[in-house]
């Protein structure tokens, strides 16, 4: 439909003045005479109307038809091409908007995969301290076990000796009751001495289990980070 004050009156009137002044009637050169109001195709329009009711009035000279006919052939090459340019640039915009979202998704799962390639070696990074801190632990602990077996073994030996010599002072004095019974408290004590020691070795050596099995577990959990990262990076590429 024409926009308001756009009909085929003004259309020929505009017309009939640029025919008059001996302008090529055009489509741009009427809707420049009209204001430039009216969108082309409607102009378009209304001149094809004007020249089919044409034929009810005096023929033309056969330059004015030859100017006419060059005129309408020129707006409607003009009017094709501006169609064919319209729907060339419309999809070029639609296919700049699907280079750009499918632009805009790329980003984003590139942002996506540097945030977890970033979390995951902040995470191997620090199963790799806890290890280590577990490692030092493990060994500190080894080494008191160590000292500990070995006041264990020096404990031993010395209730061995203890042992001997009250066997040694029990045959040589039979009568010192006293001393004899010294002796044997002596013996109790170091007994109960060696249990404690030896109760202290048994509570290491849980101890130790159980930090081998943290260690284990680290291990383990630290193997995983190192597969699920490397399970990332052809994603990445």
């Amino acid at each position: 439909m024409a926009r308001s004050g756009i009909t085929l009156e003004a259309v020929r009137d505009a017309r009939s003045a640029l025919i008059a002044k001996g302008e090529n009637p055009s489509i741009d050169a009427v809707r420049i005479a009209l204001g430039n109001t009216g969108s082309k195709s409607t102009i378009h329009r209304l001149m094809r109307e004007l020249d089919a009711t044409s034929g009810t009035r005096t023929s033309p000279s056969i330059d004015d038809e030859l100017t006419a006919l060059v005129s309408r052939l020129s707006d409607r090459l003009r009017g094709q091409a501006q169609e064919h340019i319209d729907a060339a640039k419309a999809r070029l915009d639609a296919e700049k908007k699907e280079t750009q979202d499918a632009l805009h998704a790329v980003q984003r799962q590139l942002a996506d995969l540097i945030d977890r390639h970033a979390a995951q070696t902040t995470k191997l990074g620090t199963q790799t301290a806890t290890l280590l801190s577990t490692q030092q632990a493990l060994q500190k602990e080894q080494k008191e076990n160590a000292r500990l077996t070995q006041a264990a073994l020096d404990t031993t030996s010395r209730i061995q000796d203890k042992e001997q010599q009250v066997i040694a002072l029990k045959a040589q004095h039979l009568q010192a009751h006293t001393q004899c019974a010294l002796l044997e408290e002596r013996l109790s004590n170091a007994r109960q001495e060696n249990d404690r020691l030896k109760a202290q070795l048994t509570e290491r050596d849980q101890q130790n289990r159980v930090l081998e099995l943290i260690l284990i577990k680290t291990e383990v959990a630290l193997e995983n980070a190192r597969a699920g990262h490397a399970a990332s990076e052809p994603d990445q590429g």
